[in-house]
């Protein structure tokens, strides 16, 4: 998905929230929701060694097109299941760590609902430990 359809849809989900939760946590629902993709960039810059933003959403776009050919993506943190248990970990001793997980898995959810419509649901790994196998694949890391 792109950045403004992560945002309109955490805007909304966030609108639909604000009854329920306070300020403060409506705000980091909304971090957790668009910061994940943090790890898209870390991605970019180990492939291409550079730190342009700009670059870095033209390169997800380009791969766009012939994602389906890519058996294997790369590692992207953020969006594991790993990280996803350290946040909750994290907010069984600090709470304002529970509106950051909500987002990060509202944002989660969003992702596998759009690659699976996409059908490459698995072009990215869900835990560290699939990373470490996948990435000894033939053709891996292709740039």
């Amino acid at each position: 998905m792109t950045l403004a359809q992560h945002s309109t849809l955490t805007g909304i989900a966030a609108a639909l929230l604000l009854p329920v939760l306070e300020y403060q946590e409506l705000v980091l629902f909304a971090v957790g929701a668009v910061l994940i993709d943090v790890d898209h960039y870390f991605l970019y810059i180990q492939r291409r060694r550079d730190f342009s933003v700009r670059g870095m959403f033209r390169y997800f776009e380009e791969l766009q097109p012939i994602q389906k050919n890519i058996p294997y993506i790369g590692l992207c943190l953020f969006h594991t299941v790993d990280f996803l248990l350290a946040l909750l970990l994290l907010s069984r001793f600090y709470p304002l760590f529970w509106p950051l997980l909500a987002g990060a898995l509202f944002h989660f959810v969003l992702d596998l609902i759009d690659l699976k419509r996409k059908g490459i649901l698995f072009i990215r790994p869900y835990f560290l430990v699939e990373h470490l196998i996948r990435r000894r694949a033939p053709g891996y890391p292709w740039y």
